[in-house]
């Protein structure tokens, strides 16, 4: 309570005057009347409580602007924007996830920015490059980023301590991993704990995530600017390979364990139930992972294989916010209204925190967020920040690759059950990868 007090003081105060960077489209009238649009989001009830909080502070701002809110969860909003787009009916302001925007950005469906970054409506101070780049297409701006995270490990460090065995450190290879899974291993099985292992499967990924820091540790891309796989039949034998043998070493759990959890809330989860001591997450939910599970001791580590400078797998992720293309020339200009104050407003970013990332306005960042923090998401800005200078965009992936990623984790599947080896699932699968991305080109 009085962490929510503070901020609302804070609130309150930034509200007194202008702030650096959240007046510049504020205030300016939309020919005299009232403005509707639609502001559509994913989340869940205290999200979208949130986000509730930071519109209706915008809408005291800019009296001339009503937001119909819209929200949902991330799979009925992904089966309804289809639909909306196609009836030209999208949300003005528009939430986006770079795994999808390829099915929205080439067909016309969401506005270019930089016009509204040209009149002054859009700000882009304070942003870097790389996070600026997260939202291009072809060169163009089309979408602005909630927040920046990169996955990351959450460690136990206190089961790691009870066995004995001491756990990576921040920067380490694939032959750590391996070798510090086999002592894991030995100390659980000391103890009569064959059901416990050191990783969660990494193959087991419906976005095949964990692949691509794979792939970019090697200098490839899983795809290529044009659209193309940028990968080879090679690779993704080769990682299939090091995840059987993990798997068979006991490093990562045995198939049916992890099609057993996979999909878990949280709380019920292999992580939760101290049977995984690394669960890949994005680094921003350090504080829920450390609110949800107080008697948990946790450290965030970078991706395996990420050993250094020299082999940099990071890329920065997060949804973003754009404008729908269809709607009228006011309506555009009050979501890029909302999109500069959501993003780039000490008063928006007080309440917004790393609800979906650390924000990508550094000085607002510095200035009112970091001030407001615990010791948790301070860890997460400092990953975050660490990362941001290593790290570069990876191109988005095309159309169809939706499609794509689930027959990758049917492959993944085949082999974890035995069902096909390696090879056989990396040379299938990669036929059929390329057969979809051509048809939907």
């Amino acid at each position: 309570m009085k962490r929510i007090a503070f901020v609302l003081a804070i609130l309150m105060a930034f509200s007194t005057f202008v702030m650096a960077g959240g007046q510049g489209a504020q205030g300016q009238a939309a020919h005299g009347g009232i403005v509707e649009i639609r502001a559509a989001y994913w989340g869940d009830t205290r999200r979208f409580d949130l986000y509730d909080n930071i519109i209706r502070e915008f809408e005291r701002l800019n009296p001339n602007v009503r937001v119909i809110r819209e929200p949902s969860s991330f799979n009925d909003y992904f089966d309804r924007l289809p639909v909306q787009v196609a009836g030209g009916n999208a949300p003005d302001f528009m939430s986006m996830h770079p795994r999808f925007s390829a099915d929205y950005i080439p067909r016309g469906a969401m506005e270019n920015l930089d016009p509204f970054v040209a009149n002054g409506t859009i700000s882009l101070d304070g942003w870097s490059q790389t996070a600026i780049d997260t939202g291009k297409w072809e060169g163009r701006l089309y979408m602005m980023a909630m927040g920046i995270t990169f996955s990351s490990g959450f460690i136990n460090l206190g089961v790691f301590e009870e066995l004995g065995v001491t756990p990576p450190a921040h920067n380490w290879s694939w032959d750590d991993a391996r070798r510090i899974g086999i002592q894991v291993r030995e100390a659980f099985d000391r103890q009569g704990r064959r059901d416990s292992f050191m990783l969660t499967d990494l193959s087991n990924d419906i976005s095949f995530n964990n692949f691509r820091y794979f792939l970019r540790q090697r200098g490839r891309e899983q795809y290529n600017a044009d659209g193309t796989i940028g990968f080879t039949v090679q690779d993704l034998e080769d990682w299939f390979t090091m995840m059987q043998e993990f798997r068979q070493l006991g490093i990562i759990p045995d198939a049916a364990t992890s099609t057993e959890f996979f999909g878990a809330v949280l709380e019920n989860s292999l992580f939760a139930r101290d049977r995984v001591l690394i669960q890949w997450v994005p680094v921003n939910q350090f504080w829920l992972y450390n609110t949800t599970f107080p008697n948990k001791r946790m450290g965030a580590i970078r991706q395996a294989g990420s050993a250094g400078n020299s082999h940099v797998g990071e890329f920065p992720e997060g949804a973003h916010y754009g404008i729908a293309a269809r709607s009228s020339n006011e309506r555009k200009h009050a979501a890029a209204q909302l999109i500069n104050f959501w993003l780039n407003d000490d008063r928006s970013l007080v309440l917004y925190q790393l609800d979906q990332g650390v924000p990508a306005n550094e000085t607002v960042v510095q200035r009112a967020v970091i001030p407001i923090l615990d010791s948790h998401q301070t860890v997460a800005v400092n990953f975050v920040n660490d990362l941001l200078r290593l790290s570069t965009p990876s191109p988005n992936p095309p159309a169809g690759s939706t499609e794509v990623a689930l027959e990758h984790m049917n492959a993944a599947q085949q082999v974890a059950f035995g069902a096909r080896t390696p090879a056989q699932a990396a040379r299938e699968f990669y036929a059929l990868a390329q057969q979809i991305i051509a048809r939907n080109r």
